[in-house]
């Protein structure tokens, strides 16, 4: 198996920010937006530092990552409640992001939900053992304590603008 040379680009431009010293505190909800994606996102879940390596593995070259690291997305096992909760933030702002936690224990599975019925359809495949994450579709934010983002550099090392 050939080693991703990305892999160094990645973990030198997030080791320039606070993202380790904060895992040590708290876990993080991980979104990339995709450079040249049209729109595509990726979500982790980076509970520790000893998970940022398997998270780093995964980011894109020119991608815009943010962690994280307060309650505005919340994770819970599933429960009644906890959809009474997504039930509110539907009613309060049209829409929810809500994913559940892959078996590889990073990815995260999300999806918009705009109504009772595509959230009826969505829990329908949910056990409640699943780890559910969901809230409303966060911005870019950085104050280095709440949450942190990035522009990756492209493969070359060089952070371009992309519109994500």
């Amino acid at each position: 198996m050939q080693a991703n040379p990305f892999i160094s680009v990645v973990h030198a431009a997030l080791a320039a920010t606070p993202i380790s010293e904060r895992l040590a505190v708290s876990g993080a909800v991980v979104l990339e937006r995709m450079a040249r994606g049209g729109g595509a996102t990726s979500w982790y879940y980076c509970p520790d530092k000893t998970n940022l390596e398997g998270v780093e593995a995964k980011l894109r070259p020119g991608s815009v990552v943010s962690f994280y690291f307060d309650s505005r997305i919340q994770s819970s096992l599933y429960s009644f409640e906890m959809k009474l909760s997504v039930e509110r933030i539907i009613a309060e702002t049209g829409e929810v992001i809500i994913g559940v936690l892959g078996e590889d224990h990073l990815h995260i599975n999300v999806e918009v939900i705009t109504g009772s019925d595509e959230l009826n359809e969505f829990v329908s495949n949910v056990s409640s053992t699943s780890r559910v994450f969901y809230g409303v579709f966060p911005a870019r934010d950085n104050d280095g304590v709440h949450a942190v983002t990035v522009t990756l550099p492209d493969v070359d090392g060089i952070i371009r603008p992309h519109p994500h």
